[in-house]
């Protein structure tokens, strides 16, 4: 495997339940996308990629080219990916060969869920689901003790609108009852679709590790501070007593 892969996914099954950001590169300016994820990569162990088809998901996004280009400046750095596409099952090598350690995928996107599940464990990399807000828990019953990642969705994917938050928090507290049920570990536990400072301790508070961001990081002057304060929110800011 290229690169330090073998490191990035030791790093990854560790599930010490340390908080992570994961900050969502399509967030970044693309005209200078290495500059804007240089100015982050001391602070962050993930980056988030969120691959869209135009079909499975009404928006076109990050493809396996930037993705493959990503991996060659930042080998340190465990890749994120949410592959948001139909018949995920026909994309894995090319994202496996891009450089992704996490494929993520919507049990929607596929008739066969739990084979492409199998076959991303296959390939040595790191397999995780997406609940959409519209996804019960109950489709990880049959993989949860297979998946690294589970990617709870604030919105849906390429819609925007609506933030189900509470939705969101019961289903991080049931993740966690079903790992317990299951007698598995609890993944990790990633946040997508809106994290920010007002919210983001709602979701670690809840049982969540990972916070997937990006306007609030690529956008802020002091970067490194934006992090930060994701993951540390004062009680001022994030509204509590």
């Amino acid at each position: 495997m290229p690169f330090d892969a073998a490191h990035r996914l030791a790093s990854i099954k560790i599930k010490d339940r340390a908080k992570i950001l994961s900050p969502s590169i399509a967030k970044a300016n693309f005209l200078h996308l290495g500059q804007d994820l240089d100015e982050i990569k001391d602070f962050v162990p993930w980056f988030h990629c969120s691959v869209q088809d135009g079909v499975f998901v009404p928006k076109i996004g990050v493809g396996s080219p930037i993705i493959s280009a990503v991996r060659k400046k930042f080998p340190e750095i465990v890749l994120d990916v949410k592959l948001g596409c139909v018949n995920p099952e026909n994309r894995i090598d090319e994202f496996v060969n891009a450089g992704a350690d996490i494929i993520s995928i919507h049990p929607e996107s596929t008739q066969q869920f739990p084979a492409v599940i199998n076959k991303i464990v296959s390939k040595k990399i790191c397999a995780g689901v997406v609940l959409n807000p519209g996804t019960s828990v109950s489709v990880l019953e049959h993989v949860l003790g297979d998946v690294d990642v589970v990617v709870v969705m604030l919105v849906n994917p390429g819609w925007g609108g609506k933030k189900y938050i509470s939705q969101a928090i019961s289903k991080i507290e049931q993740i966690h009852e079903l790992a317990a049920n299951l007698g598995v570990k609890v993944p990790h536990i990633s946040v997508d679709g809106g994290v920010s400072t007002s919210n983001s301790q709602i979701f670690l508070d809840a049982g969540a590790n990972v916070l997937v961001a990006g306007g609030s990081i690529f956008s802020a002057a002091d970067k490194a501070e934006a992090v930060a304060s994701l993951l540390e929110p004062s009680p001022e800011i994030a509204g509590f007593e």
